[in-house]
């Protein structure tokens, strides 16, 4: 009797122990049925995910750097921090115009627009206080026995020294300049000296002094009949010379001059500065007048 692979389905003689087709055996059982595969319910539960490490939090971006610090460039960069410059030159001497130009405009004008009526009402009150009788039986006022004040007879800062004749005032005064102005406020004498950083001649000096007051009063120019030299003030070489110009605050208009002097010491590293200003009529008294403050300049940087 034929046998037959279980496998293959290939008959063989009897007695053959292996498929002489695939080669199984013969004699093995039949393989048993395949389990039918029962799908597994799913679970109402769901296992929670694995837990997963947040990514780390960005990197702390430091504050962008503060703007550099804004370098003039007419002074060289210091070492570390931005140093200030050693001097303002020559805008001190400039900006000292500016304040005594003000105290033109402010005194010497108004001054002129109601003096002669302040005088004429002061002298009016004169007249009515010597007019009218004191009253029979009024005690005559004592006068107090309190030491009067020093009156001043100089005014000095780090760069000079300057007489200060009766009747004058100190009317702005900082470590390098000086301003006085004069009994009758008709005019004033600015005398300024310090440090210059970077070094100037007193041609430099001159040349910016020039541009600024071309610059803020347009019809500045050279008085008539005077001249730019060149000497001394107390053994201080420099320029001298005399501009005129126009003041104006509003309706008001006074005509001007500057009586100027700019110098320098041989190495720039000083300057020297002198003005007068008072309305451009006065200024041949109003020169004389500072005559004794201009002989008693002292210069202490040489």
């Amino acid at each position: 009797m034929a046998l037959v692979c279980p496998r293959c389905a290939t008959q063989n003689p009897d007695g053959n122990t292996f498929c002489q087709a695939c080669g199984s055996p013969l004699n093995a059982p039949p393989p048993a049925p395949a389990m039918p595969v029962v799908a597994v319910p799913a679970s109402p539960f769901t296992e929670p995910p694995a837990y997963t490490t947040p990514p780390p939090p960005a990197a702390y971006a430091p504050p962008p750097p503060p703007p550099a610090a804004y370098q003039s460039p007419f002074y060289p960069p210091g070492s570390g921090a931005v140093q200030p410059p050693v001097h303002r030159t020559p805008w001190l001497v400039i900006i000292a115009i500016v304040v005594v130009l003000v105290l033109v405009m402010a005194g010497v004008g108004t001054v002129l627009a109601v003096g002669f009526a302040h005088s004429s009402n002061q002298a009016a009150s004169d007249i009515k206080q010597l007019s009218s009788p004191s009253p029979a039986g009024s005690p005559s006022p004592v006068p107090s026995s309190s030491p009067s004040p020093t009156t001043p007879t100089s005014a000095s800062n780090a760069g000079l020294a300057v007489p200060l004749p009766d009747g004058w005032v100190v009317e702005a005064q900082d470590s390098e300049t000086i301003t006085l102005v004069n009994p009758s406020s008709t005019g004033s004498i600015t005398i300024a000296s310090g440090s210059s950083s970077p070094s100037q001649s007193a041609q430099q000096n001159k040349s910016t002094v020039d541009a600024f007051f071309k610059e803020q009063f347009p019809d500045t120019k050279n008085c008539t009949g005077s001249k730019t030299t060149t000497g001394s003030l107390n053994g201080v070489a420099g320029i001298s010379w005399e501009l005129c110009f126009t003041l104006t605050s509003g309706a008001q208009s006074v005509p001007a001059a500057a009586l100027l002097f700019v110098g320098a010491n041989p190495s720039g590293s000083v300057y020297y500065a002198m003005y007068m200003l008072t309305i451009a009529s006065n200024m041949p008294a109003f020169s004389k007048e500072c005559g004794p403050i201009l002989k008693g300049i002292q210069w202490k940087l040489k």
